[in-house]
């Protein structure tokens, strides 16, 4: 299968473009590319280095004529998406229906995409949260997101083209480094191997549902080689606060240390936690990674990777 993985040198996209080479699947990546640390390209994949909303994407798509595109590049923070919602809207939305009429034009058979789980239910009474339809964002980077899932139910319905969303609960893992606010686990991490100070955003009550890379990857293969189309939560199911997080890693350090107590930023969710049975049910799919060796296995190799790189 040739599969089209947009964000492929990002956190996930390249741990998801490592297993699908592995499969012996043909691999073309669409990443800005960007010559920094936080990219991890698979020499073994073809990589366009461009954005996924460039003005030649369909011809991109009609030369290559891929079976299946994986769409996981986004503007993905919240806080920006508060303070500059137009361009926010640009990226996630207007971009990726670009993407996506290239894709049905180019004739894809396949669109899997990465939705955000937490951002999408908001602050949601029904928990763990099941795949609703009457969806709560809080945010524009939220609000960004159930537009665009939108978006492609209509093409899915239209065009005979099938479509996957996965509402992804917080990831997190290896090549996840600093850089945004949803990456909680590495700020934590840089403070705690720098002997910084970590902060905690309000009293550290606030709860995720923690997905091990691992996991999601397994949750994507699953998408692009079985035969559901819908919409489906990738999540442990598991409701963890951001102290008890934080806890974790410092038992996993060893090592006593200080945090500090900030004001909540705008937009964020104060609890959140996914149902994720219809993954199961539907894609054969479930966590397999208990959140203490997804932090232990997180915790090594960002010690290394600090280490290798200063």
């Amino acid at each position: 299968m040739k599969v089209v993985v947009t964000g492929g040198a990002g956190f996930i996209g390249s741990h998801i473009v490592d297993r699908l080479i592995a499969l012996g699947h043909e691999v073309l990546v669409i990443d800005h590319h960007k010559k920094d640390r936080r990219r991890f390209p698979n020499p073994q994949a073809v990589v366009h280095k461009t954005d996924f909303g460039h003005d030649d994407i369909l011809g991109l798509l009609q030369s290559e004529q891929p079976d299946a595109i994986l769409h996981l590049a986004a503007q993905i923070s919240v806080t920006k998406s508060v303070a500059d919602p137009v361009f926010d809207a640009q990226v996630n939305i207007m971009s990726s229906v670009a993407l996506l009429d290239a894709a049905r034009k180019a004739g894809v058979q396949r669109f899997v995409f990465a939705s955000s789980g937490g951002a999408i239910y908001g602050d949601h009474p029904e928990r763990p949260t099941p795949e609703l339809m009457d969806v709560r964002p809080i945010s524009p980077y939220g609000l960004s997101k159930q537009t665009f899932e939108r978006y492609l139910m209509h093409y899915s319905k239209k065009h005979s083209m099938q479509s996957v969303i996965l509402r992804l609960a917080n990831a997190y893992g290896p090549r996840q480094l600093p850089g945004g606010e949803a990456a909680v686990i590495p700020l934590f991490l840089r403070e705690l191997l720098t002997d910084g100070q970590a902060k905690i955003f309000g009293d550290g009550g606030a709860t995720r549902d923690f997905i091990f890379i691992d996991d999601i990857v397994d949750a994507f293969i699953a998408a692009i080689e079985g035969t559901f189309s819908g919409v489906a939560n990738i999540a442990s199911g598991e409701e963890t606060s951001v102290l008890e997080l934080l806890n974790a890693l410092k038992e996993i350090h060893g090592e006593p240390h200080e945090h500090v107590h900030l004001e909540d930023r705008v937009g964020e969710i104060q609890k959140s936690v996914l149902n994720p049975e219809r993954a199961k049910r539907e894609l054969g799919w479930e966590s397999k990674t208990d959140l203490r060796d997804g932090l232990k296995k997180t915790y090594d190799w960002f010690r290394e990777f600090t280490n290798d790189t200063e």
